[in-house]
């Protein structure tokens, strides 16, 4: 298990979360963000992150890219995202990501 690099998670929520925005439309960017949560998503759980790792899977679960078409569940994806935000903001300050 790895220790938790907050700082860089911080980055990498604000960076897929403004990728959503830019995907709700764009079905290349759509697929760029599920592949880049999944990403996050290894990441979490190599680093021992499950509630966070729950949370980005809960993200997947939802995530279908559709060529032609506009996300049906853009605005519920969205709040996870934020949600997701503002547990790793919380748990910057902590020594460990297991409280």
């Amino acid at each position: 298990m790895d220790n938790p690099n907050w700082a860089q998670m911080e980055i990498e929520i604000e960076s897929l979360c403004k990728l959503h925005n830019d995907a709700i439309a764009n079905y290349e960017n759509c697929r760029e963000f599920a592949n880049r949560m999944s990403l996050f998503l290894s990441d979490l759980e190599d680093s021992g992150c499950n509630s966070l790792a729950n949370m980005a899977m809960g993200i997947l679960v939802n995530c279908n890219p559709k060529v032609a078409s506009h996300c049906e569940k853009a605005n519920m994806e969205q709040g996870l995202l934020e949600q997701m935000k503002v547990e790793i903001k919380k748990k910057s300050g902590s020594p460990s990501c297991i409280k």
